[in-house]
């Protein structure tokens, strides 16, 4: 047993030192990615609260599918690349095919999203609400589909482990570029309409145009047919988010900071997750878990958890100066609860995701697939319950 101590000792000092070494920097990395869309939402908080709340209610889960639909993505070409199923290039044709069936995997959940928000009477502004996200989702999901390859193929050919590193980027990329998108077009549509509509136009004849070139086939979207229904199933699932977000953005526009660090609160709490589920996936591909409980799946979630009070107090210092910097206020003293807190929150969805992927496994299913997706749009339902949460305490609502 002391012998066994010492090999689990000396594996998780490995771990802890490839986590400040290889994934704290990205997680860093997509703090700063996270917290440059929250500047874009807080400072247009009350603009987006007032005239389109219904992209309030949609926000989660658009946030939540592109980080579902490219994080398993990455989570898939980490693999293909390991079983040298994927060369090492972004110029393989399987790259821009992948890319495009991500996008028509993208389209359809984000009108269902509108839908709901519109029959659950958020009607104000609805039809330009359906243009800026369909605009948005085309945009974003070409730009985001590159990156993903191009972070996953990178990374693999300089010996680093896309896991650790792909996914955090991935989500982050994803929050960077969607409330920013969103708010150029909201910004667009209110001074010219007529320029809007036609680069909507323009968008959707360079979403044909690359659809045509890529050769996607009806059978080869039907493959990605358990992908397709999990992220719709999820992006539904997200407007719990979403209804919680619009039905207390009045709290936690009074928190002021919460505002600003919400989009970075949600990719982090997702990085988690998805660097756990990534990593728990390709062990079990490998045949590295044989049991539930197993010493080097714990080692990376300890190992995982020690950089939390880090990411969680950049997180704080940035948001704070970022809240002085764009309005000039200050904000509450509590705002110490979050920094006590956020680890232990974290804690909880790293464990949540390594249970998931490993039951999900042993019933025959690819985590890669399901539980990717699954782990990030349930990081958003925790973690928005955690914002409401810590905007009650922070304001006493």
């Amino acid at each position: 047993m002391p012998v066994i101590g010492r090999e689990v000792g000396r594996e998780l000092g490995k771990k802890v030192r490839e986590a400040y070494r290889v994934t704290l920097p990205s997680l860093l990395t997509s703090e700063v990615f996270g917290l440059f869309g929250g500047t874009f939402l807080g400072k247009y908080f009350e603009s987006i609260r007032t005239q389109l709340p219904g992209l309030l209610v949609v926000l989660p889960g658009i946030m939540g599918l592109r980080g579902n639909v490219f994080g398993s993505m990455a989570s898939r070409f980490s693999t293909m690349l390991y079983l040298g199923e994927l060369s090492p290039s972004v110029r393989d044709r399987k790259v821009l095919k992948e890319i495009v069936l991500r996008m028509l995997l993208s389209l359809i959940p984000v009108f269902l999203l509108w839908a709901v928000g519109v029959l659950t009477g958020i009607k104000k502004n609805a039809f330009e609400v359906l243009l800026i996200v369909i605009t948005s989702t085309i945009l974003v999901s070409f730009i985001l589909g590159y990156f993903t390859s191009a972070v996953t193929i990178l990374s693999f050919r300089r010996g680093i482990d896309p896991d650790s590193v792909a996914a955090p980027l991935v989500a982050s990329m994803g929050d960077f570029l969607t409330v920013p998108s969103l708010v150029l077009f909201i910004l667009l549509i209110e001074r010219s309409p007529e320029g809007f509509r036609a680069f909507n136009y323009a968008t959707i004849a360079l979403f044909l145009f690359v659809t045509a070139l890529s050769r996607v086939r009806l059978k080869e979207l039907a493959e990605l047919k358990q992908v397709f229904v999990t992220v719709t199933a999820l992006a539904l699932l997200s407007t719990v988010s979403g209804s919680l977000l619009a039905r207390f953005s009045g709290i936690i526009q009074a928190s002021v900071i919460l505002g600003f660090i919400y989009p970075a609160i949600l990719s982090s709490f997702g990085n988690y997750g998805s660097i756990v589920a990534a990593k728990t996936s390709t062990k079990l591909h490998l045949g590295e878990i044989e049991g539930f409980i197993c010493p080097k799946a714990f080692t990376d979630i300890l190992a995982l958890f020690t950089t939390t009070p880090v990411v969680g107090a950049v997180k704080l210092l940035i948001g704070i100066a970022l809240v002085g910097l764009t309005t000039g206020m200050g904000v509450p003293g509590s705002v110490w609860v979050i920094a006590l807190t956020y680890p232990f929150m974290a804690l909880f969805i790293m464990l949540y995701s390594y249970s998931l992927s490993y039951l999900l496994f042993r019933h025959n299913i690819d985590p890669d697939s399901v539980a990717i997706p699954l782990i990030s749009n349930n990081s958003d339902i925790f973690g928005t319950l955690y914002v409401v949460l810590m905007a009650k305490l922070m304001v006493g609502a």
